[in-house]
């Protein structure tokens, strides 16, 4: 392991430990992985669903939530922030990431549209409601007749309240259809949110005594209800609230236990009729507002209202603008098909699963550790296994996933700051470097793109598959004799050496010897690559092709284990201006992306940037230095021109040869006279610019042999 991979591997190491969770939550490494967690799910079905995530610590800011193409997650959530381990916190996310797939999976979307759509124009779907009790008959006739009367404000507040009540049952029945279906980590983090979410549900005194509208009250408590198969009422106080819930248990257990949504949203139905008392406050406001707002305006305000007071919701999905949201079919089955497992479902399941989840708070509570995951078991009684009563060992791998993630989040923190580190190094350098009476007075900046841009990725993406195959053409002949230089071994057939090969003597060639190769300990080439970027290198493409050299060349000597720098150079107002492509100690991977960069800019003072590049080859430790010069005419910049940068160039040149750098000029410009005249034998005539890639490629080749 060479210096730099040791410094790299300490620097992790030392941000592993100082990451915050900003850091983590909204890194690379952890928004791939929940990425990965949904797209398991989802299968090829969805592709291209994404997780992103973001850090809103702002009041009101949402959890979670998706439009089917992308699921928006916000890492400083109330819930998930609430947990005391950074474990538990991305188990908490991993969770909602599962919330939001299960809609994806399992909501009819299509059906609750037509649903919500019907109420709000004054019908029931899929059928009137129909409630049998005695106490509620009057509350039945009242929607029916407000109905079919086409009052506005009823049928506006009640597709509002309809819209919570059924989104409440939704969310209970899809995220038991996500736990069955996947018993890992997302039945782990939507466990745990529930049992976070119950707890902050207010209590029905503390309700009350925060002036709450009757209709969130009685949602409220049917929400722990839905969560918990329990009512919060730690002061068992006796209300109107809980007797209109207990009426309504029936419709809504057999709402949760429905396959089909039309089950749910008769359910919903029923439970308008029960709730219709607390519903009447909300129409008379709607009546008020529609008196001077349109019914948008006025159906937001109370959507608002709502939100606000009605606790651990969250939306259903909209679908991209606004439009319908699409089901995912899916192996593990799509909306309205059988659960594979009813229990999840039933009473007896809500309890199971909320005790599920206090043991994993027992556990994790008070660790905050993230690569502990094979002593889950300790404090708890020998003789029970936790582990096979937390279904299987998905508890165990997301423990090991995120550690694993929290080194990769900790690996790009690291290597954003060595690549720093590196552009100060080489800046610093560049100071050093005397560059001769030529260019005196002249500073040398060095550029290095440090956060790559998506752009830069999607633009290599799209060239560099064709020159990839080209580069790995050029490799398959030289790739055996690097293998063979690296390994050592026997070389047979020769036509002379001092040991004779018995079984050769019937060659009538008289390749009778062999000679016995140890293994090289030491790279025999280095490679710098610099690419003039004045302005005229725009004309006939002359910078693409410079561009597509670049990339040819770069996967060559990487994929070779030949160390490989490549620059550009132009001017600015200070001076010359070095723009680093690819580095030899570079660790983040992303030089290839970097060269994507290379554009046409100002002058040229061709003399400064060589002798830089040469100086950085110069501290290599290979035997042979090649640096090559892609240019398509003589230096031009103010005060260097002419006879005197020719002499400069002539001696640049002589001066590295000392230092066993061999210096080539590519001249794919219409000034190769002048560019013979100064470089000489290293002058390289490249008529045809589709052919520069190629050619410079089979010139490092040479160097290898």
């Amino acid at each position: 392991m060479n210096s730099n991979q040791k410094k790299l591997k300490q620097m992790i190491r030392e941000e592993e430990s100082s990451i915050t969770d900003q850091e983590f939550f909204t890194s690379s490494a952890f928004h791939q992985y929940l990425t990965s967690q949904t797209r398991a799910a989802t299968g090829r079905y969805c592709y291209g669903l994404q997780a992103l995530i973001s850090w809103d610590e702002s009041d009101g800011a949402a959890l979670a939530y998706t439009d089917s193409y992308k699921i928006y997650l916000n890492a400083a959530n109330r819930v998930t922030q609430s947990f005391p381990s950074r474990f538990l916190r991305a188990l908490s996310l991993v969770g909602m990431t599962g919330h939001e797939t299960a809609h994806l999976l399992f909501t009819d979307f299509t059906t609750r549209n037509l649903y919500l759509t019907n109420l709000g124009n004054g019908s029931f779907y899929p059928e009137d409601p129909s409630v049998e009790l005695p106490a509620y008959q009057k509350n039945q006739t009242e929607i029916l007749d407000a109905l079919q009367e086409k009052d506005k404000a009823v049928s506006l507040t009640l597709q509002t309240c309809a819209a919570s009540l059924q989104n409440i049952l939704e969310d209970i029945y899809i995220e038991a259809r996500m736990c069955a279906a996947f018993p890992g980590s997302f039945r782990k983090g939507i466990q745990l949110n529930n049992l976070r979410m119950l707890e902050q549900i207010p209590d029905l005194h503390e309700q009350l005594s925060r002036d709450y509208q009757p209709f969130t009250i009685a949602t409220n408590l049917l929400l722990a209800y839905c969560r918990s198969g329990t009512i919060s009422n730690r002061y068992h106080s006796d209300s109107e609230y809980l007797d209109v819930l207990t009426d309504g248990m029936e419709y809504i257990d057999t709402a949760l236990e429905a396959p089909s949504i039309r089950e749910r949203l008769t359910a919903t139905n029923c439970l308008l009729v029960l709730f219709w008392d607390f519903i009447k406050p909300l129409v008379e406001e709607m009546r008020e507002k529609l008196e001077h707002q349109d019914e948008t305006e006025a159906t937001e305000e109370l959507q608002d209202l709502l939100d606000q007071q009605i606790a651990g919701g969250t939306p259903i999905p909209l679908g991209k603008g606004g439009g319908e949201v699409k089901n995912i079919p899916s192996a593990k089955g799509g909306a309205g098909t059988d659960p594979q497992d009813a229990d999840f479902f039933s009473f007896k399941g809500r309890q199971e699963s909320l005790k599920e989840a206090e043991k994993v708070m027992a556990e994790e509570g008070g660790r905050i550790a993230l690569a502990k995951t094979s002593a889950i078991l300790d404090g708890n009684d020998p003789g029970v296994t936790y582990a096979s009563q937390y279904a299987g060992t998905g508890y165990e791998d997301a423990a090991s996933d995120i550690a694993r993630v929290l080194n990769e989040a900790a690996a790009e923190k690291a290597q954003a700051a060595y690549e720093q580190q590196l552009t100060e190094e080489l800046q610093k350098a560049a100071n050093d470097i005397h560059y001769g009476n030529a260019h005196a007075g002249i500073h040398v900046t060095i550029h290095r793109v440090q956060d790559i841009p998506d752009r830069l990725i999607r633009q290599y993406e799209e060239v560099a598959p064709p020159l990839l195959r080209a580069s790995k053409r050029l490799q398959s002949s030289i790739l055996p004799l690097l293998k063979e230089e690296a390994e050592g071994g026997k070389q047979k057939n020769l036509l002379y050496g001092r040991r004779l090969d018995m079984r050769s003597f019937h060659h009538k060639d008289g390749s009778f010897f062999i000679r016995t190769r140890l293994p090289a300990d030491e790279q025999r080439l280095a490679v710098g690559l610099l690419i003039d970027e004045s302005g005229s290198m725009g004309w006939g493409d002359r910078i693409t092709h410079a561009r597509k050299t670049a990339i040819v060349l770069y996967d060559f000597c990487v994929s070779l284990g030949i160390p490989v720098t490549i620059y550009g150079h132009s001017t600015d107002y200070r001076g010359v201006a070095l723009y680093s492509y690819a580095e030899f100690d570079s660790v983040d991977e992303n030089d290839r992306y970097r060269l994507m960069d290379m554009i046409d800019r100002n002058g040229n003072r061709d003399g400064a940037a060589l002798r830089f590049v040469a100086e950085h080859l110069a501290k290599r430790p290979e035997n042979r230095k090649l640096l090559i010069l892609i240019s398509d005419g003589q230096p031009a910049d103010t005060g260097y021109r002419g006879t005197e940068a020719e002499a400069d160039l002539r001696g640049i040149k002589l001066e590295y040869a000392r230092q066993n750098i061999v210096l080539f000029a590519a001249a794919i410009g219409e000034d190769k006279d002048a560019i013979q005249r100064i470089y000489q034998e290293g002058f390289l005539d490249i008529t045809r610019l589709d052919d520069l890639p190629k050619n410079l490629t089979l010139l490092v080749k040479q160097y290898l042999k």
